[in-house]
């Protein structure tokens, strides 16, 4: 029995033929539709599927030969018979070279009809299913001409990628290539910040610059927070109908498909790549999201090599710029030198435009301008300064972790401490568009800063100011070093000098004296009215202490320590000035709190620092009052570690403000009398035993001296 889908057109004019014709094959089990109007059967012809045509030759208007031309254009491979009253060889020759599949003679037995409609429908089955396989065959080809396009591209794509070192530069190819291979319009590449919270673009195609440069898109959040929080790509087919996302990400990519896949290394995801905006309006495929995930895997491992390559490229670069540094620091003369030699090296690693060396003044809060490259309209003076004295700085400075120098912390807040200070000055030029603030401690103390801008579109990244504060902090221990180094060999050397030349003063110093003396002896009266020879006498006098204070600083014998005891040296200096105290009505006090005071100092040399200050104190109290000292353990302020501190105290007359910070300086004095070396003595020895000297005072109230021995040097 036929299929009743195989569908049969009868066409003959002669109403009879037509349908008996129909009815017989009908009774066949065969779909037959018949018509006498060859137009209207050309029309279904051309409109429906036909599996075979009947058709006699001789009709009005389109004859058989016509609409056996009809059907061929409309497919070749439907089979016609012809059927004729008329036969002869031209008819059928022509029949035949037109594509007619039989040609029949009219009366038409059935069995022969039967047998041609059998062969001619077997024919168009064979034919059906050889189309049916070719096309089977073409998709197929399709399919893996796409596959070897796919991994041509995978190849070509793992080939650019792997060649290329800088990440920036690999990050735009991976973009590109990523958009390529998957036919997209819109793609981004996102990266994950080091602490792990935030996605930023890193490098895109088809997205404004502007969207670039604010997204700063927090773990969990749209598509590709989402992403990378679960660790596993996704295919959104269409985000205005996409209940999870279209209200985030509508704005941006309209009602597009799109893909989104993880950047992972050892199953620690790095970022995400996106692909959006398929080329002609398409939607992507499974295809589409395996091909981005197998490209996202080569991806992220270029991206973690790279950055690998730029981490180990940078650290060889610190260790090339610290070691060229440390062959010129013979030839590095100041400090302004080695900003600027240091400033040029490391604008070999990232931009700088230009850069501004600030020293600390500690007692004042301020920043000093005191080197600048790369901006020549900024005045090296004393007004070129960043007051920060509104600004907790040991806040933003002094922030140590487990008492590592190295870990000093917020260079974020300083930047902007200094850069908001910086808008307001008149002096300083506006920050820059990328600038960091490196600080530099010398003892545990703020010495530098080294502020560095770029008027470039890139911001430093952390890797860039991490660079910045390793090779700064490093070389500015090195220069430190050197000049410590060149200091001491010149110290010693003055200090040879020194020794033979006060020994060689003291000959004519004992002459002057000398003669003075007899002059004393043999004219007491002239010796006695004479301002002149009274102001020599006093300036011997002078001098000579100056001599005995250089001698001492060259005896290398004057700083051999012992462990001892603070407080009686202190008793001892009492001691020796109790004649003055009560000739001046001072009385004398002393509290010693609960401490180690076994220290490892030079007593006679400490012994003259308290001696020192109890003249000054005592001198400073002409009507009398109170000298105290109190010993403590204490933190000073700006240190890390505890101090031994000894305060001494006298309500004495006090020091003017302006004159405060002038105390240390050597034959700095407001006696009449006075050498000004007392204080500076003071100050030389405290320092040379690792210790640390301030002084406090209101005038008309007194003043407090504060000696500080550092706790490590206790038993």
């Amino acid at each position: 029995m036929a299929s009743k889908t195989e569908k049969i057109i009868i066409v003959d004019d002669e109403k009879r033929m037509c349908e008996s014709l129909s009815a017989l094959l009908n009774d066949e089990g065969y779909d037959v539709q018949g018509y006498q109007d060859p137009a209207e059967a050309a029309q279904v012809i051309r409109t429906s599927r036909v599996d075979l045509v009947i058709t006699d030759i001789k009709m009005p208007g389109v004859d058989g030969l016509e609409l056996l031309q009809i059907v061929k254009q409309v497919d070749l491979d439907i089979p016609v018979i012809l059927m004729t009253g008329y036969a002869s060889l031209e008819s059928a020759v022509e029949a035949i070279s037109r594509g007619a599949y039989d040609y029949l003679l009219k009366p038409v037995e059935f069995t022969q009809l039967d047998l041609a409609v059998r062969r001619a429908l077997d024919k168009r089955r064979s034919d059906l299913a050889r189309l049916r396989i070719l096309e089977e065959l073409k998709i197929s080809n399709l399919i893996l001409h796409r596959r070897i396009s796919e991994l041509n591209a995978l190849y070509e794509a793992g080939k650019s990628i792997g060649s290329t070192a800088n990440p920036q530069e690999l990050l735009r190819q991976i973009v590109a290539l990523a958009s390529n291979v998957t036919e997209a319009q819109v793609g981004s590449i996102m990266l994950l910040d080091e602490d792990g919270e935030y996605l930023t673009i890193e490098a895109a195609i088809g997205l404004e610059e502007k969207i670039i440069e604010t997204t700063r898109l927090p773990i969990g959040e749209s598509i590709a927070g989402s992403v990378a929080q679960q660790g596993r790509p996704l295919m959104v087919e269409n985000v205005e109908e996409d209940d999870r996302f279209k209200r985030i990400n509508k704005e941006r990519y309209g009602a597009a498909s799109l893909l989104c896949c993880p950047l992972k290394i050892k199953n620690r995801v790095i970022g995400v790549i996106n692909m959006a905006n398929k080329q002609g309006g398409e939607g992507f495929t499974k295809d589409d999201l395996r091909l981005l995930t197998t490209f996202a895997s080569q991806a992220a491992i270029a991206v973690d090599d790279a950055n690998q390559f730029e981490k180990n490229r940078r650290r060889l670069t610190e260790f090339q710029i610290l070691h060229e540094i440390t062959t010129e620091l013979a030839q590095i003369q100041s400090l302004a030198d080695f900003h600027e030699r240091l400033i040029d090296k490391l604008s070999r690693v990232f931009p700088i435009d230009y850069s501004i060396l600030f020293t600390w003044d500690d007692l004042k809060n301020v920043l000093v301008a005191d080197g600048v490259s790369g901006v020549a309209d900024i005045p090296l003076t004393r007004s070129g300064k960043i007051d920060l004295t509104k600004i907790p700085v040991e806040k933003i400075i002094f922030r140590f972790a487990d008492g590592d120098e190295d870990k000093f912390a917020d260079i974020g807040g300083l930047t902007s401490a200094i850069g908001e200070k910086m808008n307001e000055s008149q002096v300083f030029p506006s920050p820059a568009n990328a600038h960091m603030a490196i600080p530099v401690f010398k003892y545990g103390n703020l010495a530098y800063v080294f502020y560095l801008g770029t008027d470039a579109q890139r911001k430093f990244s952390d890797e860039d100011i991490s660079l910045a504060r390793l090779v700064i902090s490093q070389a500015a221990i090195l220069f430190e070093k050197e000049r410590a180094l060149l200091n001491a060999t010149r110290l010693l050397t003055m200090g040879n000098m020194i020794s033979e030349i006060s020994h060689d003063l003291r000959r004519p110093l004992t002459s002057i004296k000398g003669g003075l003396q007899i002059i004393g002896q043999r004219w007491p009266d002239v010796m006695e009215n004479s301002q002149f020879l009274k102001d020599v006498q006093d300036e011997v006098h002078r001098m000579n202490e100056l001599v005995r204070e250089l001698v001492d600083f060259s005896n290398p014998n004057k700083y051999q320590t012992e462990k001892v005891d603070l407080r009686q040296v202190v008793e001892r200096a009492r001691e020796l000035v109790d004649a003055d105290l009560r000739k001046s009505k001072v009385k004398f006090e002393a509290n010693y709190e609960d401490a180690d005071w076994n220290v490892i100092v030079n007593k006679n040399q400490i012994m003259e620092a308290f001696l020192n200050l109890f003249i000054n104190a005592v001198d400073a109290m002409p009507d009398g009052g109170v000298l105290s000292v109190h010993g403590l353990t204490e933190t000073p302020e700006h240190k890390k570690q505890e101090y031994l501190a000894v305060r001494v105290t006298d309500t004495g007359v006090g020091i003017k403000k302006e004159n405060l910070s002038k105390v240390f300086d050597r034959y700095y004095t407001t006696k009449e009398t006075g050498t000004g070396l007392g204080l500076a003595v003071v100050e030389r020895i405290i320092s040379a035993h690792n210790g640390t000297l301030r002084a406090e005072s209101e005038e008309g109230k007194g003043s407090t001296f504060i000696l500080y021995f550092p706790i490590e040097m206790a038993s």
